[in-house]
């Protein structure tokens, strides 16, 4: 990490000149290479903070440190050096005008400030953000763009459990997600108004638990937040500890987070404070509800015989179907009805749980759909519709298993998704989408669901091509996940978020039912669905990999009388 930092731009390259760098920040090309060296007055590195003021921590430049130019991303630094070297690989070309970022999330105009960070020595730096602007003469200021909270945190007591992680909560504030930066707005730029996957908590999380301080002895330990305003607010703040019990104090900052600000806050912990945390639903609790499961299966429908409309888009059509059982909303004249179609359903008189399509639906009609399914899919599937070029019909299967979960026959298959970009709101507008809802209006608990893969996202994802929009490739950075908000009423404008991820970075792709714990959003009345993917997983229209997932055996929380 790294403020207040004066870096001088050089170009090692025997044919060519200074001039022609700082005139046009034109990078070596073929065998030459680019290098940047950065100077601070700092003695310290960002290991051991440098002495802390009363305000904020001196940010050094240190191991694993890298910048970016534009979209040309540097060489990690290889040691702690307050004097550091920026080294850019041959073919660099024009550096994005002087453009620079820090970033610890990889793409260089985005901030990704996880909810839950990693504490890499002392500080969670999933998520530093900082930007400069290369002058004339090739030199720049970095300034730090996120904001940090410094905890101060002691222990008198010798036989003090280690700390496992530290919780901050707000009231439903806004403070990590994914936010861009819009460098070419005005001067030094500012933040887009969006945040996607917007978190209200952060868990700072210390890999083998951290040791209390007894005294004064430096930074024990800091987050990266985003820049919020929670001056006169109440932030919860839990310190959980490796024998399992927790401290819970809550505080009333007079500041808000601000961008490059570091806000300090002192305690003093003893062991005789440490509480046991308050039971879920485990051990006694668990009398207390019993649940209730969709599972799409026919024996289980309580639902009265009705009438549905389906309506499918690309054939501009609509048909109504008798529905006596869950199976009849399966569509039997192809994986799809002959194309993409979108109707409601709902449990009643079980988890009370609805599927109702959002008011405003995309120029193909389907902003957000949940088609019923006992459709699987495979390779053979898969080679079988790209010959066609059909993926899109095999939207239905659910990918590499027998049937539904917990050996049932039917599931659901999910679509839609909420673009990062403004060329993409055709798919999905603004603030639209899908999701379930209790029809009956109470606030209830959703346990669990089960999820898996789609054969269409499967084969996106490990084929590279797309019907619409680009090609795709992941690599170890890749993800692509579910992000679900929970409402706890139908005004709420601050939903609680959780996530699940269909492809993670170790390039595991989930292939089978896999048991996704929604509890921790409360009692809600509504979740939405957002499918979100890696920056390489957007192309020209958005999304490239199917915004769809398949789910089953949504278990409900209904109160024992």
């Amino acid at each position: 990490m790294k403020k207040s930092l004066f870096l001088l731009a050089i170009l090692l390259v025997a044919t060519a000149c200074q001039n022609e760098f700082e005139d046009n920040y034109t990078a070596a090309t073929s065998a030459e290479e680019l290098v940047i060296m950065g100077y601070s007055s700092a003695e310290e590195s960002r290991t051991s903070f440098g002495n802390p003021t009363a305000s904020e921590i001196p940010f050094l430049w240190s191991k694993g440190d890298c910048i970016w130019l534009g979209a040309s991303k540097s060489e990690a630094l290889e040691d702690d050096a307050s004097l550091a070297y920026f080294s850019f690989k041959a073919g660099t070309g024009t550096v994005g005008d002087g453009h620079v970022f820090y970033n610890m999330t990889n793409y260089s105009e985005y901030a990704k400030v996880l909810a839950t960070q990693s504490a890499d020595g002392n500080l969670g730096n999933d998520g530093d953000f900082g930007y400069a602007k290369l002058d004339k003469y090739g030199t720049f200021y970095l300034s730090h763009k996120t904001a940090y909270l410094w905890f101060d945190t002691k222990s008198n007591d010798v036989d003090m459990p280690l700390l496992s992680s530290i919780t901050l909560s707000t009231e439903g504030i806004t403070i990590a997600g994914e936010r861009e930066y819009d460098f070419l707005a005005g001067e030094g730029g500012k933040w887009t108004d969006k945040t996607s996957n917007p978190s209200s908590s952060v868990t700072l999380n210390f890999e083998g638990g951290k040791q209390l301080q007894s005294a004064n002895e430096g930074v024990m330990a800091a987050m990266v937040l985003l820049p919020a305003k929670v001056g006169g607010t109440e932030l919860t703040i839990t310190y959980t500890f490796a024998n399992g019990k927790i401290f819970t104090e809550t505080k009333s900052p007079k500041n808000d987070f601000v961008v490059g600000g570091t806000q300090r806050i002192a305690t003093t912990i003893s062991k005789s404070d440490l509480k046991d945390p308050e039971p879920d639903h485990g051990g006694d609790d668990e009398a207390n509800y019993t649940l209730r499961v969709l599972t799409f299966e026919d024996e289980d429908a309580k639902f009265e015989p009705h009438e549905c409309e389906f309506y499918y888009a690309m054939l501009g059509q609509m048909d109504y179907v008798w529905i006596e059982t869950w199976s009849d909303y399966i569509p039997r004249d192809g994986q799809y009805g002959n194309g993409h179609g979108s109707y409601e359903w709902y449990d009643e008189g079980n988890t009370e749980l609805a599927f109702v399509k959002p008011t405003i639906d995309t120029w193909w009609g389907i902003s957000g759909h949940a088609g019923i399914s006992d459709y699987v899919g495979t390779d053979e599937d898969i080679n079988n519709f790209a010959d066609d070029n059909l993926l899109f019909q095999i939207d239905l299967q659910a990918y590499n298993v027998e049937g539904g979960a917990n050996g049932s026959k039917n599931f659901c298959s999910q679509y839609g998704y909420l673009d990062p970009e403004e060329y993409a709101t055709i798919y999905s507008p603004e603030g639209v989408l899908p999701g379930l809802q209790f029809m009956d209006g109470e606030a209830r608990v959703i346990d669990h669901m089960f999820v898996t893969n789609t054969t269409y996202a499967y084969a996106i994802i490990t084929r590279g091509e797309c019907d619409f929009g680009g090609s795709y490739e992941y690599n170890d950075e890749s993800t692509f996940k579910i992000v679900a908000y929970g409402y706890d009423s139908f005004d709420d404008t601050e939903p609680t978020t959780t996530e699940f991820y269909l492809l993670n970075t170790d390039k595991r792709i989930v292939t089978d039912w896999t048991e996704w714990d929604l509890s921790v959003l409360g009692e809600v009345v509504r979740v939405e669905f957002n499918l979100v993917a890696c920056y390489e997983g957007y192309g020209r229209y958005g999304l490239v990999i199917p915004a769809y997932f398949a789910y089953d055996d949504v278990a409900v929380r209904f109160p024992i009388e």
